[in-house]
């Protein structure tokens, strides 16, 4: 669960000055990873890592960026890359010059130094701005292309376009589509990305002065396995997937950026697993997952992980098994370190909205996901009033259970109605067995049972609203489902 890292303090060396070179000036063509463009941004404090593929083996190109001129030398695999130093963050505009002795020069404008956070998941992730902001128009006003925040956005569409095309068995050396690149937060380029990504990158800057780039990387109707490395599916014994192959959305849409340098991520996935039993091996497979994505990127980096919201309609018999996803997600975020939970279950479907399966209340998830950023990442707000409040610790007794909570701000609150509700205790055979449920003081609920209670679940209704379940704490967030056992 939650730890204190503010990882985004901590430089590495500079490089040492690369020796002379004997270079034949040789004709030289070559290409450079998509992930690098115009107007992108390039992670703080890390290496600014510059690579692509020549089929001119043994020659030279060169890189010119913030005052630092290094090579790279094509290698037998045809890949070269060039590694200049880190740098603190800048909003200065700057160029960055890639060239051989002998061939075209290729130069990179606008770009800006600050902090890379990757979205990923499924299609509550993907949903575009476009659709949220329906729901908040005033918000338009708000979106300025001015602003220090760069967008890389990817579609499930195209992947879906080139399946047959592409070996997506294999993770994807470059960005699958060549029209993909890093763009301003322009109203237009930003309606067609991720509403939790550009509100969270957008809210962010609000109380963190860096340059922010965010990058697209979900895929509406994604399983889990879709979305892992290779090995984490073979490990976990899964073989064939329902849109792509295994891992064929981490190979597309993830694969391609992990030479780059990030901060951390975004996560908001789970209803697709959500039915058929799958919620048992879901919590271990996220935790797989997670470690392998920081083994392969070389960086304990924050995992903020959305809670899946409330869904009425065809999902209470499509997603039956919604509230014990939200249990297992609860598990995993618990066991992992440096990893962070928002919950959504109170920005769910609402009676009139046109889709039962993708809420458009994203502008509170991208608030939530932001203020937990910027209390343990940045160091810039109390951690006690920037997330939901969670348990802390459980006291079983004969007739009672007392749960103690963290992050309860000035103290636990009923979000609507007079008394508490969303609790339950079930006795050994899984019968109900609750009497009441109320607050004691600012932070502990005591529930009174009138047998001894085997399992705690907090909210695990499919449909978990807040009238449903309405504790939360003073600064309005609701507490998380999760489910406790003796």
């Amino acid at each position: 669960g939650t730890t204190m890292n503010p990882i985004v303090n901590i430089a590495p060396p500079s490089l040492e000055p690369q020796p002379e070179i004997e270079d034949k000036g040789e004709l030289i063509k070559y290409t450079i990873s998509k992930t690098i463009s115009s107007d992108m941004v390039v992670q703080r404090n890390s290496y600014f890592n510059v690579f692509g593929w020549s089929k001119n083996k043994g020659g030279v190109i060169y890189g010119e960026f913030m005052g630092e001129k290094r090579y790279g030398i094509i290698d037998d695999s045809g890949k070269w890359s060039i590694k200049f130093s880190s740098h603190e963050a800048t909003a200065e505009p700057q160029t960055l010059k890639i060239y051989p002795k002998n061939g075209k020069t290729t130069e990179f404008k606008d770009i800006l130094v600050g902090d890379v956070w990757m979205i990923s998941g499924q299609s509550n992730a993907e949903l575009n701005l476009s659709f949220a902001l329906t729901k908040t128009p005033e918000y338009k006003k708000e979106i300025k292309k001015e602003d220090n925040i760069r967008l890389f956005t990817q579609t499930r569409e195209h992947v879906m376009s080139i399946k047959d095309k592409v070996d997506l068995t294999k993770p994807q050396e470059d960005v699958v589509n060549a029209r993909w690149k890093w763009k301003k937060a322009s109203l237009s380029n930003a309606s067609a990305f991720s509403a939790l990504g550009y509100y969270f990158a957008k809210e962010l800057s609000r109380t963190v002065d860096v340059p922010l780039g965010v990058v697209m990387a979900a895929a509406g109707g994604a399983v889990l396995h879709e979305l892992m490395p290779a090995d984490v599916a073979t490990e976990c014994g899964l073989t064939s997937a329902p849109s792509v192959p295994v891992c064929g959305f981490y190979n597309s849409l993830l694969h391609p950026f992990t030479n780059n340098s990030i901060t951390g991520m975004i996560f908001y996935q789970g209803e697709s697993e959500s039915n058929a039993g799958q919620y048992k091996n879901y919590s271990a497979n996220l935790q797989k997952t997670v470690a392998a994505y920081r083994k392969i990127w070389g960086l304990d980096f924050p995992f903020i992980n959305v809670q899946l919201t409330t869904h009425m309609g065809e999902s209470l018999t499509g997603w039956y098994e919604l509230d014990k996803i939200r249990a297992a997600q609860y598990d995993a975020y618990k066991a992992m370190g440096n990893s962070f939970f928002v919950v959504s279950r109170d920005q769910g479907f609402q009676t009139g909205d046109p889709d039962w399966a993708h809420p458009y209340y994203k502008l509170e998830l991208g608030k939530r996901a932001a203020s937990i950023a910027a209390s343990v990442i940045y160091q810039k707000a109390d951690i006690n009033y920037s997330t939901s409040p969670e348990p802390a610790k459980i006291t079983w007794k004969k007739d009672s259970v007392t749960i103690d909570f963290n992050y309860v701000g000035d103290g636990l609150k009923l979000l609507v109605g007079e008394e508490l509700t969303g609790f339950s205790v079930l006795d050994a055979d899984g019968n109900r067995v609750i009497k009441s449920a109320e607050l004691i003081d600012k932070d502990t609920v005591k529930l009174t049972t009138s047998a001894e209670g085997k399992t705690v679940c907090y909210c695990m209704f499919p449909e978990g609203t807040a009238e449903k379940a309405n504790l939360g704490n003073s600064i309005g967030y609701p507490a998380p489902a999760f489910e406790l056992s003796k």
